[in-house]
């Protein structure tokens, strides 16, 4: 099938970034980041070594992450063109379409609350002219097709890890080949290669209200399944409620146009944002009914609670984990479990489920190699200070102790997340095969 494709040339970019500048001249001053990046080999100009680039922008996928993952659907494809569009009145401004971009094309504005990107120049394709970018490159590197380019070149074609069908086609470098440096020597000079700091795009202090909300819904699922008759007196009910309620609020708080956070749920057939809002919505709805209105089966809730649980977990999925499986001792799911199994006095199975944490939270500490050891170690004794504890028969300082391992497990959790980084994996790719 024809469809309109990027291509690109690595044999004749000369990173003059003339493609970028086209970009913004004919859609507009783009900020904080360009639509178009150009990305080079290496940051230091080392004579004889290579040095080469990567213009990259939003590739108007076949199987388009960012459109798949949109809980609030504000993209949708151009039948004529194929071209990936982003309506920004749709747009909440939630930045998960660019957890899910392997390409980095979606950029979150602040200013405006909403996520901006390369429009494919459609307005161009439609008077059957070239984006601006391919247009107006002057060495001939960077052009634009409509010509047959299959799946498979397409993965081929891909420069990052995940697979999509992207529309770009990169011819690489023809000899990329150059002298071993050993960096090391250069450790005092000015031109050392800097630290960049890494997965930056997702951190505990970006999405602090996440942090509280996903630790709040473990717990008020927590509570609910351990069906404590003490914990539901009618003053209780009411502050369960109101830590509920004010979970909700902070669920929006870091989305760019609050006020559109109905749109939230609209794609729950593809974005697990859209099915973890549903099910915290019906879970709080039915302890509600069961609190005040008709005795509905704790089953149920239970059954919509853990729904929630999964649904947090299952939305983290697209990020990039710093570790080989993804498995985190700070997950939604265990941390409700814990604190379940906590409240039900179940002391084997509580063991049970501490120690496989604590055994994933120890070998992911070592293999990050992280210097340092205060949070790590707090980490590890909370938890068994708070089974000691409860041996004791005191549970709420047990839970109190253990809630506070969790929320430094979770803050860790969020600063060791990231997002798919075009740059990162061209020069990883350019290092393995000089």
């Amino acid at each position: 099938m024809n469809k309109n494709i990027f291509i690109f040339d690595q044999n004749k970019c000369v990173g003059c970034h003339a493609c970028v500048i086209a970009c913004i001249n004919e859609n507009g001053f783009q900020s904080p980041e360009q639509w178009r990046n150009v990305h080079k080999s290496q940051d230091h100009h080392f004579p004889d070594l290579p040095l080469f680039y990567l213009s990259i922008a939003c590739n108007h996928c076949d199987d388009a992450p960012c459109m798949k993952n949109c809980p609030a659907l504000a993209y949708s494809r151009d039948k004529k063109t194929g071209a990936v569009i982003h309506y920004p009145e749709k747009c909440i401004g939630c930045k998960y379409c660019t957890w899910a971009c392997p390409y980095d094309a979606p950029k979150y504005n602040p200013k405006s609350g909403i996520v901006e990107k390369c429009t494919f120049c459609n307005h161009r394709i439609e008077e059957e002219l070239k984006p601006a970018c391919a247009d107006l490159c002057p060495v001939g590197a960077l052009d634009f097709s409509n010509t047959v380019f299959t799946s498979e070149e397409s993965k081929a074609s891909t420069p990052v890890p995940v697979e999509v069908g992207s529309n770009i086609k990169i011819n690489k470098r023809r000899n990329n080949s150059g002298p071993e440096i050993d960096l090391d020597i250069f450790e005092n000079q000015q031109y050392h290669k800097k630290e960049t700091k890494k997965y930056e795009k997702i951190s505990a202090i970006k999405e602090w209200p996440l942090v509280i909300f996903t630790l709040l819904s473990a717990i008020l699922v927590s509570l609910y399944a351990s069906n404590r008759t003490e914990l539901f007196q009618p003053n209780n009910k009411l502050f369960y409620l109101g830590l509920g309620a004010v979970s909700a609020l902070l669920s929006m708080f870091h989305l760019g146009k609050k006020f559109r956070v109905w749109r939230s749920v609209l794609n729950q057939k593809s974005s697990w944002l859209s099915k973890e809002i549903l099910s915290f919505a019906l879970f709080f709805v039915g302890v509600l009914m069961d609190f005040f209105l008709i005795d509905i089966p704790n089953v149920i809730v239970v059954f919509l609670g853990v729904i929630l649980l999964i649904s947090i977990d299952m939305l983290y999925s697209l990020a990039t984990w710093r570790w080989p499986i993804k498995i985190h001792s700070a997950q939604s799911v265990f941390i409700g479990i814990t604190i379940y199994l906590i409240l039900v006095n179940s002391i084997y199975l509580l063991a049970f489920i501490l120690t496989f944490r604590l055994t994933i939270y120890i070998f992911r500490a070592f293999i990050s190699s992280n210097t340092n050891l205060i949070l790590p170690v707090l980490r590890i004794l909370l938890p068994c200070i708070a089974f000691g504890v409860l041996l004791y028969q005191e549970l709420i300082l047990s839970i109190l102790l253990l809630i506070i391992g969790e929320i430094i497990d979770r803050v860790q959790f969020y600063n060791e997340l990231g997002v798919p980084d075009p740059k990162e994996e061209f020069h990883l790719t350019i290092t393995k095969k000089s």
